[in-house]
């Protein structure tokens, strides 16, 4: 399904190293429900969940109005219609908000009807919100439909970033940009945690861990030159005080050293413009 991928050359603008994009799924304790199952899930892990809209969202915001940064939400239906003081918080910071869902609903098989129906209440939600519909999407829990790259170019969508394939973004034959995203650059796999039985999920790493790591990915991928890293974080876990520091950190780590820091929209219509300029050069 791929047509054209970069990773061979794009230049970033103003001579930047590398294209970083700040992405928070804010799903609450959906993600718990899509990782354990609604009924299965007990009390003490919707709690860890809804941390996220009662003290994790709030750091979020700070540092990234401290520092006048730009970042995408991508935000389920529900999560709208169920925390919507902190989503017009959200929106009054002028952030990109993206489709991540109705209810963050992980399963494979929901038949394309259905989805439809789930898109268009969503976009209804963030364009009441926002003011305008979204142009992006995400998985959520990274699960995609076999229709779903197809469904979203057909309703007018600019990119995705869902997929693991490459550290770098492409164009899809139907015209969608992919703006992959790795499980190395995203909280969850560090600090995730459950007791549940169904799925236990112990993740605890130390904060200066985390950084060491991501610091040395950030270091790679600005030395090959033409790369995008999309950090994917969770209010409810990157919230933590500790941890909020380390990104800030890594943030003016990054920043010193080359990094255009954008949103997803403004990433995807730089690399369709790129790859349109290049495309009319070699004919």
């Amino acid at each position: 399904m791929i047509s054209l991928k970069n990773g061979d050359g794009i230049q970033w603008p103003e001579g930047k190293r590398i294209a970083v994009m700040l992405t928070f799924d804010f799903d609450a304790e959906l993600l718990r429900y899509s990782v354990i199952g609604k009924r299965k899930i007990g009390f003490a892990d919707v709690s860890r969940g809804q941390y996220g809209p009662k003290e994790g969202l709030k750091r979020c915001l700070a540092m990234l109005q401290r520092h006048q940064l730009p970042a995408t939400f991508f935000l389920p239906g529900e999560i709208i219609e169920k925390y919507p003081e902190q989503c017009r918080e959200i929106a009054a910071g002028k952030y990109e908000i993206a489709y991540h869902g109705y209810d963050h609903n992980n399963t494979i098989g929901i038949p394309e009807e259905e989805e439809t129906g789930n898109l268009e209440k969503s976009e209804g939600l963030i364009q009441e919100l926002s003011g305008r519909k979204p142009v992006g999407a995400r998985g959520p829990l990274d699960a995609l439909q076999e229709y779903s790259l197809d469904l979203f170019s057909r309703r007018g969508y600019l990119y995705d970033s869902t997929l693991k394939d490459c550290d770098w973004p492409y164009v899809l034959e139907n015209g969608l940009v992919e703006l992959p995203t790795d499980v190395a650059v995203d909280d969850f796999s560090y600090f995730y945690f459950s007791y549940a039985d169904e799925a236990p999920i112990n993740c605890s790493y130390l904060p200066e861990d985390v950084y060491a790591m991501w610091q040395d990915a950030f270091d790679e991928l600005a030395a090959e030159g033409d790369k995008i890293m999309v950090l994917k974080l969770h209010p409810q876990l990157i919230g933590r005080v500790s941890r909020i520091a380390m990104l800030e950190r890594f943030i003016l780590y990054m920043q010193q050293r080359g990094a255009w820091i954008a949103d997803c929209e403004t990433v995807a219509r730089y690399v369709k413009e790129f790859y349109r300029v290049k495309e009319s050069e070699t004919k």
